[in-house]
């Protein structure tokens, strides 16, 4: 016991000792003399000191006015669709718009199909498409032709599917179409050629009708596919900004889908829209001018003095491999590149 004790008694002097002997140096630098500046010597070329991230010279610079107003940043929430599955039809098309990538659908839409007792004979993730077997050899293939109105004594051929992914409009969004093909015989098939046109529209309409039930009920088993990441290729939405030529916004859409984007981006921008002209592809435009209709500026105007209905059009213009959105000023003066990437900027925003 005395042993612990002179043991216990040893290290506490010691500790207490150590206070003393352990300077605290925390402040000796407010006593450190000047050193010399360091030179670099002449033998070593000074382009060889180079920064490790280096900042790229710009070569297209754009002067700003003497007054010039940041915009506030994008809303973070207009990529996100109000429904997460929405079924849209324009003219004879119909397809599925899924709020996820193309990526994400496709092996939960190969599930669909195996849940469904149907076999998938082709299948092409780097275009996005699927062709199944002939439907009816399974009981759940007949059940899901039933489910679509072509069940019993309604088929008179026999029938396959067929289903198409592709990216949205919107960023991080998928368009799903389907088709009901008649086939002469039953068996394997060849790989048959997508169809622009429908071929079964009401049993088509309701295939997406269960293909969005089945995916919404399906969502925490979604798994990732690597091969269906580049299903659709690039944005169908881009904006043009080159050096020599104006900016526009480039729609990979055919002119019912361009036109339709371009309404939709401008009512979820905001941008008022005081006439438009579908056969000629334009869009009359009132913005930037909420300013001027106060009560100070009413004071200096006449009665007889009538402001122009709208003071920008926006022109949907066909080139070779789409269409193209282009901004112009209507009141005899030469539109900026500011304003002209001010309105495309939400214009983009508020379509992809």
């Amino acid at each position: 016991m005395s042993l612990i004790r002179f043991l216990v008694v040893t290290i506490l002097v010691l500790s207490i000792a150590a206070c003393g002997v352990v300077r605290d140096r925390s402040n000796d630098y407010v006593d450190a003399e000047r050193g010399q500046a360091i030179v670099v010597p002449d033998w070593y070329r000074s382009d060889d000191i180079r920064p490790r991230y280096p900042i790229p010279p710009i070569e297209n610079r754009d002067s700003l006015p003497e007054e010039y107003v940041l915009p506030s940043p994008p809303d973070a929430t207009i990529t996100i669709l109000t429904e997460n599955y929405v079924i849209e039809t324009l003219d004879e098309q119909s397809w599925l718009l899924v709020n996820e990538t193309p990526g994400r659908i496709w092996p939960s839409l190969d599930q669909f199909w195996e849940e469904n007792g149907v076999r998938v004979e082709f299948e092409n993730p780097r275009l996005g498409l699927m062709q199944t077997e002939v439907l009816g050899s399974s009981l759940l293939s007949k059940q899901l032709l039933s489910r679509i109105g072509l069940g019993g004594s309604t088929v008179d051929r026999p029938l396959l599917l067929q289903a198409k992914l592709g990216q949205g409009v919107k960023r991080n969004t998928t368009e799903l179409q389907v088709r009901v093909l008649d086939t002469k015989k039953k068996g394997p098939q060849e790989f048959k050629t997508w169809s622009g046109l429908p071929g079964r529209r009401l049993a088509e309409e309701k295939l997406l009708q269960i293909i969005s039930s089945y995916l919404e009920n399906n969502q925490s088993y979604r798994s990732y596919s690597l091969l269906a990441t580049d299903i659709g290729g690039a944005s169908k939405v881009a904006l043009v900004s080159g050096n020599n030529e104006r900016p526009y916004l480039k729609l990979d859409l055919s002119f019912e889908r361009a036109w339709g984007a371009a309404t939709k981006g401008l009512r979820g921008a905001k941008i008022k829209v005081a006439d438009r002209d579908r056969s000629k592809g334009i869009f009359y435009l009132d913005y930037g001018r909420e300013e001027e209709e106060g009560w100070f500026s009413s004071l200096f105007s006449s009665g007889d003095e009538q402001r122009p209905e709208y003071n920008y059009t926006l022109d949907l213009e066909k080139i070779e491999d789409g269409y193209r959105l282009i901004v112009n000023k209507t009141e005899g003066e030469p539109i900026t590149r500011l304003e002209e990437m001010e309105i495309l900027n939400l214009l983009l925003d508020n379509i992809s």
